[in-house]
């Protein structure tokens, strides 16, 4: 675990870590383990059953002793279908935790883009302030060559605080990003010179259609895989008990001792099915599957509108991204740099270039949250679609699944 976090961590090491760490994952594991064991009780078969009796004769005499041994035939064609049943739970188990997994990794590079986010707010917040630092001593060097007034200053010296205050919070805002992200990799705390660092928009790369990504997203999709197999344990069950019409049928041998003689002969005991012929058990299996069934539909249809909104997401997420970035942004920097030389050359007052100032931080910010709601989308398609996004988010013409 060390060896993970030494130099930094990545996106793709902190997901190694919380499915290697995680508590809750861990705990799921377990539950593996347990459908193992039944899918091995499935395969034993039942125990046989011994009976041993003394008889007393009322006239004196030998002694009578009688004995039998039985096993179950059930056992002998209900096996496989208790191992069918058995199988169709343990692979729905191991789907399930898998989608666990999954799951996880979507919360871990959510928390990951968070914490890198904080940090970038933190540079942002630390530019702010030196360029709001800047603007003081200008005014300051302005109000000595008697080109301006004390308000300035004052007013500059206010921007400088209000700055120095917004870097604080953002100190703040990235050690809470990091417990969180901690907490979900199983950890207490990230440790200091633990590095994060991921791209947080892809915005050369093509998606696939919507209709390819459901398709995928059904043929990927743990969740949906997870209720195929519910769906096949139910139908295994069910077969299961439609052939316990007759429940009890034991075949063995029976040895008696009777005045010094032993006989010994085969036995049988049948349960006869007159009244009870499993039907309640036969239609609960029966209900069982359809409500199975049910639930399958329904995840494929919760697939495809998961998807859809994910995909629609991820391109208007772009989409503004690119505005903040190719027009919002650099026509603030502009406006900000051409107020700054005409207060420099007495041609404005502090105003101008204090309210550009906050807009183009602004600006900024806004920009940098738009590039974190891109990954995030991103990280969100990939979860929905239960698919790594190199199979759908790619530079190159690709022919569609």
């Amino acid at each position: 675990m060390g060896e993970l976090l030494e130099g930094g961590l990545s996106l793709g090491e902190a997901v190694e870590v919380a499915l290697l760490n995680n508590p809750g994952l861990q705990g799921a594991f377990r539950s593996i383990g347990m459908a193992r064991a039944d899918r091995v009780q499935a395969g034993i078969l039942s125990n046989p059953s011994l009976m041993l009796a003394l008889r007393f004769p009322d006239g004196g005499g030998d002694t009578a002793i009688a004995g039998n041994l039985f096993g179950s035939l059930l056992d002998l064609w209900q096996i496989p279908a208790r191992i069918d049943s058995a199988d169709a739970a343990l692979r729905q188990q191991i789907l399930q935790v898998a989608h666990a997994a999954v799951a996880l990794a979507g919360a871990v590079r959510s928390s990951y883009i968070d914490a890198v986010a904080a940090s970038r707010q933190v540079a942002i917040a630390d530019e702010n302030r030196a360029t709001a630092a800047r603007l003081l001593e200008l005014a300051e060097q302005r109000v000595a060559a008697r080109a301006a007034t004390a308000i300035d200053v004052n007013l500059a010296r206010i921007d400088l605080a209000t700055a120095e205050v917004a870097l604080r919070d953002a100190r703040l805002a990235v050690v809470e990003a990091r417990r969180a992200l901690a907490a979900h990799l199983g950890l207490e705390d990230l440790p200091a010179d633990c590095a994060l660092d991921v791209a947080l928009a892809d915005q050369g790369r093509r998606l696939l259609s919507g209709e390819s990504l459901r398709i995928l997203a059904l043929a990927n999709r743990l969740d949906v895989r997870a209720a195929q197999r519910a769906v096949a344990a139910a139908a295994a069950e069910l077969e299961r008990q439609r052939g316990r019409v007759a429940r009890v049928i034991h075949a063995g041998a029976v040895a008696e001792k009777e005045e010094g003689e032993w006989s010994v002969g085969p036995a049988l005991r049948l349960q006869l099915p007159v009244f009870d012929q499993n039907q309640a058990q036969i239609a609960k299996a029966a209900d069982a599957l359809a409500r199975q069934q049910a639930i399958l539909a329904g995840m494929r249809l919760d697939a495809i509108r998961d998807v859809g909104v994910a995909y629609a997401r991820v391109e208007a997420s772009r989409a503004t991204a690119r505005i903040y970035a190719e027009q919002i942004l650099a026509r603030s920097r502009e406006a900000l740099a051409l107020a700054r030389e005409a207060y420099r050359s007495g041609k404005s007052t502090i105003l101008p270039v204090l309210e550009l100032q906050r807009s183009l931080l602004t600006a900024r910010r806004e920009h940098l949250r738009r590039l974190q709601q891109v990954a995030i989308a991103i990280s969100d398609l990939e979860r929905v679609t239960g698919a790594p996004r190199e199979a759908w988010l790619h530079t190159e013409q690709r022919k569609e699944p």
